[in-house]
């Protein structure tokens, strides 16, 4: 058998609902009311022996019993009381059916709107929307919940584009100083002491200043990369696994030949038809663990393709001498080298800009050991399961 499909809740019908009892009541009400009045007012009627040629039922020319005038007036009052208590009665039967309505279907959900609204312009976004209603007022509040869930990772996002813009700005900062620091010294040497150098030396120094200049310049170009890094835009699209694979292995078995290394390339990636990425984002990030895997490798590098519950992942790790400890910390950082390399080895960038395209990709970057040094590259993506 098939299930019953839940009806979902609606503010619609359960008004209708309330509408309805507060409807039954009113008349159910109003008709007690009138039939204790009319027999309130016949039983005094009778007693009082009032228009006593009357057959029960009020009318103009009915005989008047004068001894009894002074009840009258009560005999009136009584009939008049009805058309005042009903009104009242049905006006009773509205604010408490609109009192349970408010309490019970909207007064908790507003507050927590209300709440949560306050919370958002305060900035404070760190708190959850915990609605059970499932009528239209639930769906609001969760749709408020999305928003503020965004709000929250946009804010995480900045922030740490912030802390990585002063990372970089910092570094940037700290590696300019020896090339600047040498760059004045010659000059202040070519200012005080040109008129006795030898031409061999003025040559020498000038080529050092250009070399250190050169240098700046790499500095400066990477520094606009890396800007330009923060705000690429990941634009996925189908990408077929069998294509994928035989493009990661061609580029993989070029480079690693290329250094007379060996290649093993490892498929995790059985059953998945195709996944959605940005593959020249991918690209860039796979050829640069590459050429910093061939790089370290003694004899071998290792690929190896697979999957994560959401993610595209790919492994490259080289049977090298592996990461520092320090390196497994700071490896990813802008213009990080370990104490064994030299200034003028490289910039020590191309882990970091791997690193922001993965994390741009909703992915991650990690370092570690393993017989060697072993880069994790994780992308989000869909076509994953």
């Amino acid at each position: 058998m098939g299930k019953i499909k839940r009806r979902e809740a609606s503010l619609k019908r359960d008004f209708i609902k309330y509408f309805a009892v507060c409807g039954m009541c009113a008349l159910i009400g109003s008709w007690l009311i009138g039939n204790m009045t009319n027999d309130l007012q016949l039983d005094y009627r009778l007693k009082y022996e009032l228009y006593p040629s009357g057959n029960g039922i009020y009318r103009e020319k009915l005989e008047i019993n004068t001894e009894n005038m002074n009840y009258y007036v009560v005999y009136h009052l009584i009939s008049l009381s009805q058309f005042i208590a009903i009104p009242m009665w049905s006006i009773l039967c509205i604010v408490v059916c609109a009192t349970l309505f408010y309490r019970k279907k909207l007064g908790k959900t507003l507050e927590i709107l209300a709440d949560a609204s306050e919370k958002i312009s305060n900035n404070q976004l760190d708190f959850s929307m915990e609605v059970t209603e499932r009528n239209e007022l639930g769906k609001l509040c969760r749709s408020f919940e999305k928003m503020r869930a965004a709000l929250l990772e946009n804010n995480r996002e900045m922030w740490r584009q912030m802390e990585e813009r002063k990372r970089l700005n910092a570094a940037f900062a700290h590696d300019l100083r020896t090339p600047l620091t040498v760059l004045r010294g010659q000059s202040e040497m070519l200012a005080k002491y040109a008129g006795r150098m030898s031409g061999e030396k003025i040559i020498a120094t000038a080529e050092m200043m250009e070399r250190h200049i050169t240098r700046l310049e790499a500095y400066v170009n990477t520094m606009n990369d890396l800007q330009r890094l923060e705000d690429i835009e990941i634009r996925r699209n189908v990408v077929p696994v069998g294509e994928l694979l035989e493009q990661l292995n061609v580029t993989a078995e070029a480079v690693c030949a290329g250094k007379g290394r060996k290649l093993l390339f490892y498929n995790r990636l059985q059953g998945v038809p195709d996944v959605r990425i940005d593959l020249q984002n991918v690209m860039q990030v796979y050829e640069n663990l590459l050429a910093n895997a061939v790089g370290y490798a003694r004899r071998a590098v290792t690929v190896e393709a697979g999957r994560e519950e959401g993610f595209f992942v790919i492994t490259v790790a080289d049977d090298g001498p592996g990461f520092s400890a320090e390196g497994l910390v700071k490896g990813a950082e802008p213009f990080y080298r370990s104490e064994k390399e030299t200034w003028g080895e490289h910039l020590g960038i191309g882990l970091n800009i791997c690193k922001i395209i993965c994390e741009r990709h909703g992915g991650s970057l990690k370092l570690t050991n393993d017989n060697g040094a072993r880069v994790t590259a994780a992308f989000r993506c869909s076509g994953i399961l």
